[in-house]
């Protein structure tokens, strides 16, 4: 047992530290457990009530019922909806703008605005207070403090830049797939179907292509059989998108309903220009690609030519001159 004792100081430091912090983390985990039976907890008359409609029910119903089941009572929503009016922006505007980016990002629910915000608090006192449970049997210094508040800021901007990587690969999905499901809209427009119905069969081909435009298409359909506008809902997949080629398709469309012109003309034209569109990106990548190879080439490639090229004469020079010039000294 000393040996134990003795090889536990000599590699993680004094044994009644170590013991503290096993006690602190197995009161830590009893605290959580505690906290998720009493969540979880339900009361019997509701569980039964929900499996006999789960029995009763088809499949794609009780589907929805479970997720809808998951968001009004799940462990994570009734945590998060204490915690997120700590840092949920007050003012109307600002509200509307994080919603807008968490639909950008594809997430609709009424949740995910709560969850958002409830992680960002958490993080921005989460790595804090790991970072002083390492050290909590340290003194602290001025770099303890700015350490914990550079962790608290990072933390409270983690969940904002993971929100941004989210956006940016989701609009490049749409992106990709939005030719096709144009080439796919003037097809079905030809074809005789009308908006709604393109719309539905536009998004029913692209599911295998890119889900996230597919469900945009079948929202705005969802919207307007709704009663919804079709401006409005048109609009609102712009918004949803957050793309300028969606936002031209979107105005094309409701001018084009608006005047009464050929949808199907007004397509392929709209095609035709994003294409040529796409082609002047293209070239412009590629012109600025000589630039951009500029500073890699100085920094790695010019240097390591150098040394190849001059290498060999420096080393002769090294070799022959300076000693005839040393005896000539």
């Amino acid at each position: 047992m000393a040996n134990i004792l003795n090889f536990i100081n000599r590699n993680f430091g004094s044994s009644e530290v170590i013991l503290i912090q096993l006690a602190v983390f197995f009161s830590v985990v009893l605290f959580v457990g505690v906290l998720l039976l009493i969540f979880l907890r339900r009361n019997p008359a509701s569980k039964r009530l929900i499996g006999l409609l789960l029995q009763n029910a088809p499949v794609a119903l009780a589907k929805k019922m479970k997720l809808l089941e998951g968001e009004d009572r799940g462990v994570v929503a009734k945590v998060a909806t204490p915690l997120h009016s700590v840092l949920s922006p007050s003012s109307a505007e600002d509200r509307r703008r994080a919603r807008t980016r968490l639909l950008q990002a594809g997430f609709r629910s009424q949740k995910s605005y709560r969850i958002y915000f409830a992680l960002k608090l958490v993080l921005a006192c989460l790595l804090p207070g790991l970072f002083l449970l390492r050290g909590m049997f340290f003194h602290f210094t001025p770099q303890i403090l700015l350490t914990c508040l550079g962790l608290a800021i990072a933390g409270y901007f983690i969940p904002a830049i993971v929100l941004s990587v989210i956006i940016q690969k989701r609009q490049q999905g749409i992106l990709r797939a939005l030719p096709d499901a144009l080439d796919l809209m003037v097809i079905c427009v030809e074809s005789g179907l009308g908006l709604d119905m393109t719309f539905k069969r536009v998004g029913d081909e692209l599911r295998s292509l890119s889900s996230d435009l597919s469900d945009e298409f079948h929202t705005v359909n969802r919207e307007i059989r709704a009663g919804r506008p079709r401006s409005e809902s048109l609009k609102n997949m712009s918004l949803r998108t957050g793309i300028p080629e969606v936002q031209n398709l979107m105005t094309m469309l409701v001018q084009t309903t608006r005047f009464g012109t050929s949808m199907a003309r007004a397509l392929r034209v709209h095609a035709d220009a994003m294409r040529v569109k796409r082609r002047q990106v293209a070239e412009e990548r590629a012109a600025k690609t000589a630039i951009k190879l500029t500073l890699p080439l100085i920094l790695f490639i010019f240097p390591a030519i150098l040394v190849v090229i001059l290498g060999p004469a420096g080393l002769k020079i090294m070799k022959v001159l300076l000693p005839v010039l040393g005896s000539a000294g």
